[in-house]
């Protein structure tokens, strides 16, 4: 039975309203997997810049203690006012939230206390006394400290050497010539209340004396400078009240229960698990701390999904259209007919410029993250095919953001695609540039004989991006840090290449930058 003519012209539009609607749904799904991928790798910015800030903050702190060391190497006899005006001239101007003292603690013998007192008493401080009491053959006790805060000077006087996690530390610095760290403590100034903290350690020696064997730096030992800090404070100057967008839990050592917790940036919220999650390790003399970080519904926010909005919103508006259009192609004769044809082209033309916008970067017009991918897959593919090599390069310009800071970010553009266009001429036409985001860049090379080849290529990229740009008058020098893996020798699939690729390139630039760095370099 034949269906009625009014059915017959619904079954056209209707068909082509939903094919529409399909092909709408997987360029939406496509813009969300590429959403999510920089998602990712926003995350694992955050996680890497997390651990960096806590390691630099540290490092500071070790600064600190061997310009301190300085000033007792420099001079015989260093006062309580000397070393109250050293400290106070270190840190000033600096923003060194989280250190609560700087101290100096001298070894003294049995013999030695006696004396030590009655000169402490002497200059000034006369309830000076050695604390715990009774006789011991080796005493430190706090001599100098800075601030001297009524809170601070609850610490004079004290006999830290015996506190076992402090003396362990201090006889590490001794025996060492370094830096030392104690496990977590409660500050003498703290005291009865219980706040994560922490001391630094770094020993002195008698002026003059050789120190460069054990024996001789436990004989020549004079003290120890010390630094101590509360890891929650030290956590609020970093990053305020909260880490933006995720969760950060610390660990004293590798434990990761209740009793080693140290800090919670969330504390009381364990939602459901994380759409993102990872773990660092930040390594001390004698210790570490073990950093769990996760991401929070926040953290989503921070990225703009406008484009899979508009994808999604425009894709139905035009399929509504287009099935309008078929209704009138089968309706309206010959002048509905060429309309529907025009706006089927232009509906094509829409389709292919979202696609292009979904699978490149809008301002080179390089293939994104997400088409690297692919293409990152079938070259890995054919390469397992043939038996052959293919080679990542992980590119990050050097000294870019300087350019913004100074010139603006209308240069800094200007920049991106001159340097762009540099990069383009050293390569094959089978090779792919691709921007990852900011000023970095990915180069595939999806055949090559050897790793030789992959070197030349990256020298050729390295010497076109040193060579001075000028633009709007402008001189501007910037250089390459390049890291390269290679398949099958490095790694065997796309993820673990690109793994490879990244960390060569990041160790390009902790090695002084302008240089490039195989994965297989150790």
């Amino acid at each position: 039975m034949t269906p009625p003519t009014h059915l017959r012209n619904l079954l056209l539009p209707l068909c082509t309203g939903a094919a529409t609607l399909a092909l709408t749904g997987v360029l939406w799904h496509h813009e969300q997997q590429g959403l999510d991928a920089t998602l990712r790798a926003d995350f694992d910015v955050s996680v890497r810049q997390t651990a960096g800030r806590i390691e630099q903050r540290v490092a500071a702190y070790e600064q600190m203690l061997r310009a301190t060391r300085g000033l007792f190497d420099a001079s015989e006899d260093v006062s309580q006012e000397d070393f109250r005006k050293f400290v106070d001239a270190l840190t000033s101007g600096t923003e060194l939230a989280g250190l609560q003292a700087m101290l100096f603690t001298p070894r003294l013998s049995g013999a030695q206390v006696a004396r030590h007192v009655a000169t402490r008493r002497a200059l000034g401080d006369p309830g000076y006394r050695i604390r715990p009491p009774g006789e011991r053959e080796v005493v430190g006790p706090v001599t100098y400290v800075a601030p001297a805060s009524p809170d601070n000077r609850k610490a004079l006087g004290h006999d830290i050497l015996t506190d076992p996690a402090r003396r362990d530390a201090m006889f590490q610095a001794r025996d060492s010539g370094g830096i030392a760290i104690t496990p977590r403590i409660n500050l003498l100034m703290d005291r009865p209340a219980n706040r994560p903290a922490f001391a630094m350690y770094l020993a002195t020696y008698a002026r003059g004396r050789p120190i460069d064997t054990l024996a001789a730096r436990q004989a020549h030992l004079n003290g120890w400078v010390h630094i101590a800090f509360r890891l929650h404070d030290l956590m609020a100057s970093l990053y305020g009240e909260d880490t933006p967008g995720i969760a950060l839990r610390i660990y004293d050592g590798v434990r990761t229960d209740a009793a080693s917790l140290i800090f919670d940036s969330h504390p009381g919220d364990d939602p459901a698990p994380p759409r993102f999650k990872a773990t660092e390790y930040i390594s001390f003399p004698q210790s570490h701390w073990t950093l769990q970080i996760r991401s929070i519904p926040a953290f989503e926010l921070r990225r703009d999904r406008g484009s899979a909005t508009i994808i999604a919103i425009a894709g139905t508006c035009v399929s509504l259209l287009l099935a309008l259009l078929m209704h009138q192609l089968v309706t309206g004769r010959a002048r509905a007919y060429a309309h529907a044809l025009t706006m089927t082209r232009e509906l094509r033309e829409s389709e292919e410029r979202m696609r292009h916008m979904a699978q490149h970067d809008a301002l080179t017009l390089l293939p994104n993250r997400a088409l690297l991918a692919d293409r990152l897959h079938a070259a890995l593919a054919l390469a397992r095919r043939d038996k052959t090599r293919s080679g990542l390069m992980f590119v990050d310009l050097d000294h870019f953001k300087p350019v913004n800071d100074i010139h603006g970010h209308a240069i800094g553009d200007r920049l991106l695609l001159a340097a762009t266009a540099r990069m383009r001429d050293c390569l094959r036409e089978s090779d792919t540039l691709a921007r990852m985001g900011g000023d970095e860049f990915v180069v595939l090379l999806p055949h090559i004989d050897s790793q030789a080849d992959a070197q030349l290529v990256a020298e050729r990229i390295r010497s076109a991006i040193a060579l001075p740009f000028t633009i709007d008058q402008h001189n501007l020098q910037i250089s390459t840090s390049i890291g390269i893996g290679i398949y099958p020798d490095d790694a065997s699939t796309p993820e673990s290449l690109t793994i490879c690729a990244d960390d060569a390139m990041y160790r390009a630039k902790d090695a002084g930058r302008n240089r490039l760095v195989f994965a297989s370099e150790t």
